[in-house]
């Protein structure tokens, strides 16, 4: 079953000192730019050591799995 998970980036920008965050689809993206959600200045992502967020349908189908497993 493929995973869906989310990993966790964050960013703190130069400019303004916003400390923000975005998840994206896998750990490849550390040092990518990204823009700040506060006043809008180039900012770089950082990996925040590996943390992934399942979303609602990866458990599900874990749960629909772990279900026809057992009958």
């Amino acid at each position: 079953m493929a995973r869906t998970d989310r990993v966790l980036y964050t960013y703190k920008c130069a400019e303004c000192g916003h400390r923000g965050e975005q998840r994206r689809d896998d750990d490849s993206h550390d040092g990518e730019a990204t823009t700040c959600a506060s006043c809008g200045a180039a900012a770089t992502l950082e990996w925040d050591g590996g943390v992934t967020l399942e979303t609602p349908k990866t458990i599900a189908d874990e749960a629909i799995a772990r279900a026809r497993e057992r009958k």
